[in-house]
């Protein structure tokens, strides 16, 4: 990689990245679908924060391995000093709220470019 400004290599980058996240996430959140919401967050606001409020669901008896109400729920918290300042937390503070409407917002284009290739 030599040159990020180059839309060629900045894609393949992009795509390198994803694809170890998605890899990365393959351990602890099997279902594809589940596991998405998890590498778009971990791209969009970096895999640490995804990371520290998975380990606050576990430490607040919710699931690990699923997004909505769950880990989702904790990343909004993590603006929280309750919550980033838990002994849990390496990451530290994060207004996590943008990343979790970007998880909502690819999702819902994702479904929306469904229904106009299928036509």
């Amino acid at each position: 990689m030599t040159n990020l400004w180059d839309p060629q290599q900045n894609i393949l980058v992009g795509v390198r990245f994803l694809k170890y996240l998605d890899s990365y996430w393959k351990g602890s959140v099997r279902d594809s679908t589940e596991r998405m919401k998890f590498v778009l967050a971990s791209y969009n606001v970096g895999l640490s924060h995804v990371i520290d409020a998975q380990k606050l669901s576990r430490k607040y008896g919710r699931k690990i391995n699923a997004w909505d109400d769950n880990v989702e729920y904790f990343l909004i918290k993590k603006s929280n000093p309750k919550y980033y300042r838990d002994a849990v937390v390496a990451a530290g503070y994060c207004r996590c709220d943008g990343p979790v409407w970007y998880v909502k917002k690819v999702l819902q284009r994702y479904e929306e470019y469904k229904i106009h290739i299928a036509a």
